[in-house]
């Protein structure tokens, strides 16, 4: 059997490996993609088998499958090898089947076997401590063949722990994976990129810095001529294809659609690929969830993927790469331009090149020339990756002085290695605290918290519990890159501590870096917010200071707000408390002690700064497990705030207001122009439909450029939030960055307040509990429904404006804006709004209207006041959807209202002039004084102290009925829509009163 020089060489080096004291060690054969792996890994196991069979891993089932069939004949039949290279078994591993392959492989000795499973699988049977105990001694030879993913702690152990040795195959072995695979560099089997090129064993790379649009539909129309002007000077062929490399689903989704559009009438084809794309296409252009089978025989041109495309691919006519969205690191751009190196034969002539196209400001060259740059010195440090370990630090440490004097003491160089450190040791009183679950084990952690730090790029250098004192630390070195260089190597080491303290079925931990351990089997979860809240007890001294969040998602509304004082609690109350929830709280739970919450993180803090000993944190470790076991009640304060609780088990969505008002305008559609939403839409129910993409089955509607868009909505209980989905919401994209759809940065950001229920919402990609209890006497649904002021007359209203198409003095009646200026006239006989005023204009129209009527008084009670009108058809209830854009309208002007706010905008003669709609003329000044009097005497007035300045909401039509609210809001239950309307209004007075700006809403009966 003939196998090429460097494939002849890993065999020779692995085999030496296999033949030494391995234990605990592993082999690599560092080979680019495209130079015979497989071969390698086909010959070796053949070998391997005649002794013991022979595990094979890969990290993915198309991989799986794809060496099966290279094992068991494909590769054999290439080199015309004799029939008995081949396999004569292969089996696959799972889970369910450990039993059925130990028996295979019983039934069939001494015959050689190879046995494959994904990285799961493997994972999944390590879990489970009976199912990987019988695989002890099963196997004779390991194979680890990582494909281009960064390898995880836990694959090398799930590998590692089977006892035998281990051959790790890998295109990109760097750094992460030399150290979690504790790979012997000795036995390292090197062929560099230059060198396979120089070989004939690969393509060599070309990369073009080029003009690529950012919008996906001029981008595809741009790569499909890219790919036109090659084919036409004959530099590819007309069956080579187009790798597009997109960075999230929405992006696949419109690329795929844009490349559909270009390609209109021609036969090259699109395939888009993506983990939760469905099957589905025609003509030549398909949508699929995973790689398709025999992906060199299908015709399709163009292939767009997020990361699919970047293993698992022995096609040759891959061999051009657009970049819509850049690389997050260079290991990236080296796996993805693997897809495209791979030689069409025969091996050992030069291939024609591949060709890479990025936009110039990505950087791709640079990042592309250090990677050669680093594959030059590989091949000067003799085949071998460079590796940071213990030997880099100990040469660091080695270069301090013996004693030196700094920071007011004379100190000396410690061996940071021995356990005696762990006196020197300080560490502030700050701790996350975790449940745990009946199987916790504090040295199974301990092995996790060591991997993590490995992970982390940590170096650990002492660790372990203390011998007196029940707790665990970790003291390891961080080595930095300094963010000051954007490529230059400068590394500044740090040490970092790790302490963590198990008290009953809590475990207690801190970590300088904040050391992620959430997805540690033996940790439940996080303790709540009620478990911790008693830590700052209703006994102790005061709450000195809170930090909330809002969960009122209403236009302009603040997001956020923090105190402190003496006593919290007795600093006195603001408007909507019950819609924040407190993220941190500060309070003294005794007269010597200063503790901090956070809620979110589930952190405690206590006191200032890294003056603890081990033994001091272990010891408060120990009374604050008392005082949770305690579960003294919390502090009072906590109850005026909502509260953040866990999913609940039915996440059914009824509601839903998002956030669309900070979008209008930011986003374009399909010709360029800004969308236009209709703000009435945003706030929608939600309902059970047919016909959504897979696991969606509810929907609300969307209304955006005069089109309804029906929006799927989901709970994804692994990810912990709502998705949306909306082929049409993908086709809209941002102005300052087009790759940015509006799904994508709705789904990113999360912009909505979800109602599930009277007493629970989801904003903030959180679940809060909100008590409102309207129906309760003098509560929140009180004030409320005291704004509301019927107005008869308003039911009766077929139109906001009217149908004007000549000048008149007002307009017709039967409009809103009629029956306001009717009202308001110094002649009129009933007057439903009060008193009128010395003067009023009509601001309505216009990129600088505050409001559709402005009015002043400066005799007797001074006042100005600001009238946003609404009419909409239909019939009047108690729902928020028409009153979103007027109460929007009344925030975003408020600043007008302050009595040191800015002149109002607009022509300084412009009330002099006549409104004007569609032919239709009516005066601007309604009563008193022209433009420049009327600007000065909004100024007076404003400005006076003891001048009102007020809001007047004036709604009518199919808005809102004030006996209709009433009514719900006795109800025990009240719709979702009705509770939207509540945090609406409740929204609208907190930002009035917040600038001392009064609130009336003039409505329907």
């Amino acid at each position: 059997m003939e196998l090429w020089a460097h494939q002849r060489e890993a065999v020779d080096q692995t085999e030496h490996y296999f033949a030494s004291d391995w234990a605990g060690k592993s082999a690599l054969v560092h080979h680019p993609t495209g130079a015979g792996k497989t071969g390698i890994m086909a010959t070796l196991a053949r070998r391997r088998a005649v002794q013991k069979p022979i595990l094979i891993i890969c990290p993915s089932a198309a991989l799986v499958a794809q060496l099966e069939h290279q094992f068991a004949a494909t590769f054999w039949d290439r080199l015309a090898a004799a029939a008995d290279w081949k396999f004569p078994h292969t089996l696959r591993l799972t889970i369910s089947q450990v039993d059925d392959v130990i028996a295979e492989i019983v039934r069939v000795a001494p015959e050689p076997v190879a046995v494959f499973s994904t990285i799961q699988a493997l994972q999944q049977i390590h879990a489970s401590a009976p199912e990987y105990a019988k695989l002890a001694d099963v196997f004779g030879t390991v194979f680890f063949d990582e494909g281009h993913r960064e390898p995880a702690p836990q694959w090398a152990k799930a590998a590692r722990g089977l006892g035998a040795p281990t051959v790790l195959f890998s295109a990109t072995p760097y750094r992460n994976d030399l150290k979690i695979f504790g790979v012997d560099q000795s036995f390292t089997s090197f062929l560099s990129f230059t060198d396979a090129i120089g070989r004939g064993l690969i393509r060599p790379v070309e990369v073009r810095e080029v003009d690529l649009p950012l919008e996906p539909v001029a981008f595809a129309q741009r790569s499909v001529a890219l790919r036109d002007a090659l084919l036409l000077a004959g530099q590819i062929a007309p069956s080579d294809k187009v790798i597009i490399r997109a960075d999230k689903e929405s992006e696949v989704e419109a690329l795929y659609l844009a490349f559909c559009d270009a390609l209109h009438g021609r036969d090259d084809g699109v395939l888009a690929i993506h983990t939760n794309f469905e099957a589905e296409g025609e003509n030549g252009n398909w949508k699929f969830g995973d790689v398709p089978e025999q992906l060199a025989l299908r015709s399709e041109r163009f292939l767009i993927h997020q990361h699919m495309l970047t293993e698992g691919i022995d096609d040759p006519s891959c061999r051009l790469l657009m970049i819509f969205s850049k690389f997050t690191n260079e290991r990236q751009l080296v796996q993805q331009v693997g897809r495209l190196t791979r030689h069409p034969g025969p091996a050992g002539a030069v291939a024609d090149p591949a060709y890479v196209f990025s936009r110039a400001g990505d950087a791709v060259l640079a990042m592309w020339e250090r990677f050669l740059a680093y594959d030059e010195y590989c091949v000067e440090n003799g085949g071998r990756p460079p590796l940071r370990d213990q030997a880099i630090v100990d040469r660091i440490l080695a270069s301090l002085p013996q004693v030196d004097y700094v920071d007011g003491q004379f100190r000396r160089r410690n061996d940071l290695t021995d356990m005696s450190i762990a006196a020197d040791i300080r560490v502030p009183l700050s701790a996350v605290i975790f449940e745990t679950t009946d199987g916790f084990k504090i040295d199974e952690f301990e092995e996790a918290v060591t991997a993590a730090l490995d992970e982390e790029d940590r170096i650990e250098m002492a660790g372990g519990p203390l011998p007196d004192v029940p707790v665990n630390f970790h003291l390891s070195i961080s080595l930095r890159q300094s963010p000051l260089l954007a490529e230059t190597l400068f590394q500044t080491a740090s040490v970092e501590v790790t302490a963590y303290a198990q008290r009953g079925k809590r475990l207690f931990f801190y970590d300088t870096r904040g050391l992620w351990m959430d997805d540690f089997d033996g940790l439940v979860a996080r303790v709540g917010p009620r478990t911790l809240g008693s830590l700052l007890p209703q006994k102790g001294r005061a709450i000195t200071g809170v930090t909330l969040r809002n969960t009122d998602l209403g236009p302009l509304t603040l997001r956020g707000r923090s105190f402190q004082a003496p006593s919290v609690a007795r600093a006195g109350v603001f408007l909507g408390e019950q819609t924040h929830v407190v993220t941190r709280a500060t309070g003294r739970p005794t007269d010597k002690v200063r503790r901090s919450l956070g809620f979110t993180s589930a952190r405690v803090r206590q006191g200032e700064g890294p003056g603890a000993t081990l033994a001091d944190f272990s010891d408060w470790c120990s009374e604050l497990d008392k005082e949770l076991e305690l579960g003294a009640p919390p502090a009072d304060l906590f109850k005026r705030f909502a509260t953040a609780v866990d999913a609940p088990s039915d996440t059914t969505p009824l509601n839903i207001l998002v956030d669309m008002d900070s979008y209008d305008g930011q986003f374009l559609n399909a010709s360029g122009e800004p969308m236009k939403v209709d703000l009435e839409s945003a706030c929608s129910d939600i309902t059970l439909r047919h016909g959504g993409p897979k696991k969606y089955d509810y929907a609300f509607d969307l209304r955006i450029d005069e089109n309804d868009i029906v929006v799927w909505i989901r709970w994804d209980a692994a990810k912990q939030k709502y998705w949306l989905s909306s082929r049409e919401l993908s086709t809209f994209h941002d102005s300052a960055n087009s790759k940015v759809t509006l799904l994508h940065r709705l789904n990113r950001q999360q912009p909505f307040r979800i109602i599930l229920s009277a007493s629970l919402i989801y904003a903030y990609r959180h679940f809060y509990s909100v008590d409102l209890q309207l129906g309760r006497p003098g509560g929140a649904a009180s004030l409320v429904t005291g704004l509301l002021h019927a107005v008869p007359g308003l039911d009766k209203i077929r139109s906001e404006k009217g149908s004007l198409t000549n000048p008149a003095d007002t307009w017709p009646k039967g409009s809103l804006f009629g029956l306001i200026d009717k009202a308001l006239s110094p002649s009129a006989t009933a007057r439903p709004f009060g008193p009128t005023f010395a003067a009023l204009v009509c601001d309505d129209i216009g990129n600088t209207e505050v409001a559709d009527f402005i009015g002043v008084d400066d005799q007797g009670e001074q006042r100005v006041v600001f009238i946003p009108a609404k009419w909409k058809s239909g019939k009047a209830g108690a729902g928020a959807s028409g009153l979103y854009d007027v109460s929007g309208q009344a925030l975003k002007n408020l600043a007008y209202l302050k009595a040191d706010g800015q002149p109002l905008p607009g022509a300084k003669n412009r009330f002099d002039k006549m409104w004007n709609l569609s032919g239709g003329e009516v005066p601007r000044r309604r009563i008193g004084p022209g433009s420049n009097a009327f600007r000065a005497l909004f100024e007076k007035v404003r400005a006076n102290p003891a001048a009102s300045r007020e809001v007047w909401l004036v709604v009518s039509g199919g808005i809102l009925s004030k006996a209709a609210v009433d009514a719900e809001f006795k109800n025990p239950s009240p719709p979702s829509h009705v509770l939207q309307l509540f945090h609406l209004l409740l929204s609208l007075y907190a930002g009035c009163q917040s600038i001392g700006v009064d609130l009336k809403i003039f409505c329907n009966p």
